[in-house]
């Protein structure tokens, strides 16, 4: 009996212990706030960085679109990911002072090696800067730290993986971004034959080259197609486990899409590996290889009787 009674003791300690802390902690919490913590514009910001114990992630606004430099290369970032990093610091507010005392900074995630220095910058001049540390015992909260100060803060709000995400996390995964009805055409190389599905005038008509039959094509199945690749986005970007089951020698599908503006753009998919559920494809103006769930890639693998 006493060996069951000394560590339900231990536990009930432990737990009192957690709730005296979540207490003093709500406590502090309802104190003062102070609003526009890092008194930042967001209109100002065009540079972030983000840096974190083993690496530091750039983010510039760049023509209108923020990239990020990841693994030595200049990539598009989630436009979504980085305006929320932008939004969150803005309207960051703080309540009282937990902690002034350097050698609890550690405690917090606050510290030089722990936690995220995150700063915002117009041009290469710096306007602000914040050490974004762990979430509260309440999950709602968030320490924070301004570098060279003492005083360790509660922010609103679980901000930490506002900040701290997988590399590949920040990436745009936008493969087509097209205005609806701005689509004149969609050719298809597909099992060494080459399809074409093409808008009329008041119609959409598919056909097998050299196009001299073609046939009018379902409204709801071209619909759901022209839907598809309108707002076409990638399901992941290739990892080191995809490693050996990628071979673009032998195209399992090439798409090419005519704008009514007179450009195309074009899409080329690997050989489907029957090893994985992925399917991996790239475009010639980005160096990445995007990729496709087997499900969506067979909602884009067409031939006549898809339509």
């Amino acid at each position: 009996m006493k060996r069951l009674i000394i560590p339900a003791i231990v536990l009930i300690a432990i737990g009192l212990a957690w709730l005296i802390q979540s207490r003093l902690e709500n406590k502090r919490i309802r104190g003062k706030t102070i609003d526009n913590f890092l008194e930042i514009n967001s209109e100002d910001i065009s540079r972030i960085d983000v840096s974190a114990p083993d690496d530091t992630l750039v983010f510039r606004l760049d023509g209108g679109h923020w990239f990020v430099t990841i693994y030595s290369l200049y990539r598009r970032a989630d436009t979504m990911a980085v305006r929320n990093m932008i939004r969150t610091a803005v309207d960051l507010k703080v309540g009282n002072v937990i902690s002034q005392n350097a050698e609890r900074r550690k405690d917090f995630m606050v510290d030089d090696t722990g936690g995220n220095l995150v700063q915002f910058y117009r041009d290469d001049r710096l306007l602000s800067e914040i050490i974004i540390g762990k979430p509260a015992n309440d999950y709602s909260h968030t320490y924070i730290r301004k570098p060279g100060d003492d005083e360790v803060y509660l922010a609103d709000g679980l901000i930490t993986f506002v900040y701290r995400r997988q590399k590949t996390q920040w990436l745009d995964k936008t493969i087509f971004s097209f205005a609806p009805g701005s689509i004149n055409s969609v050719e298809f190389d597909l099992d060494r034959k080459t399809y074409r599905l093409w808008r009329g005038d008041s119609a959409w008509f598919i056909g097998e080259r050299p196009y001299l039959d073609s046939a009018l094509a379902d409204s709801v199945k071209t619909s759901l197609f022209i839907g598809t690749i309108v707002n076409l986005v990638a399901n992941d970007f290739v990892n080191a486990a995809d490693s050996g089951l990628i071979n673009f020698d032998s195209p399992s599908l090439n798409l090419k899409v005519s704008l009514v503006d007179g450009t195309t753009r074009s899409l080329t998919f690997a050989a489907v590996n029957d090893e994985t559920n992925r399917v991996f494809c790239r475009t010639p103006e980005y160096s990445d290889t995007f990729v496709l769930y087997r499900s969506k890639f067979d909602n884009l693998k067409k031939d006549l009787t898809g339509f």
